[in-house]
């Protein structure tokens, strides 16, 4: 992207999407966007290019769509993200240092008392803090570049019922276990359960698609 309007227009547009301002399917015109933001056409549709390079929108005619997906999509995305992110929770138990641990449970503490106290947002925010945490753990920027982008595109099938109470619990429970075995300098059992971990997360994700 060339340019601080560029990116901060890159930013602006990303979040909203993400934040479900902008659904899966809805067109994304160029004016319309320079209208909402305050700023000319050049860095909206340079914004939008950068965008689908991250995989958050497509190319249609005379434009952009927020991307749509299928059931396929959502498996694919999985499976390629639970052999990076096991390699993450191995180079993190191998590569952490007490300020990543603290990152860690500070995320994962918060993600359990918002559960239990039935905070969606909250749950689902502190969740993808511990995430960011476990991949700055692993000290590979490559990796965690990799990573954000495909969490990044999986967010856009998140915008359905909210999940309920107890798989927030559980998901923080799980993060717990793998938590401890980064904590214990076990790469194996780190590995496994990342790996059983998102096994479940992707089976939500699909009952949530039908």
């Amino acid at each position: 992207m060339s340019g601080s309007l560029t990116t901060d227009q890159y930013l602006r547009i990303r979040e909203d999407i993400l934040n479900g301002e902008f659904p899966d399917g809805q067109r994304l015109l160029e004016t319309s966007l320079a209208a909402r933001y305050g700023v000319s056409r050049t860095p909206v549709r340079e914004a939008l290019v950068a965008l689908q390079q991250d995989g958050l929108v497509e190319r249609v005619d005379n434009g952009y769509r927020v991307r749509t997906g299928t059931a396929e999509d959502v498996i694919e995305i999985y499976e390629a993200r639970m052999a990076l992110e096991g390699l993450a929770a191995t180079a993190a138990a191998r590569r952490h240092t007490d300020l990543d641990l603290v990152r860690l449970r500070t995320a994962h503490e918060t993600a359990l008392a918002a559960a239990q106290a039935g905070d969606t947002r909250g749950a689902h925010e502190a969740n993808s803090s511990w995430h960011l945490a476990l991949w700055r753990a692993a000290h590979n920027t490559t990796v965690a570049g990799t990573l954000n982008r495909w969490s990044a595109q999986l967010r856009i099938y998140d915008q359905g019922p909210p999940s309920p109470a107890d798989d927030l619990e559980t998901t923080a429970h799980e993060h717990g276990e793998i938590l401890q075995a980064i904590a214990d300098g076990d790469a194996d059992k780190a590995r496994e359960a990342m790996a059983a971990h998102l096994d479940r997360s992707r089976q939500l994700r699909l009952r949530a698609l039908g």
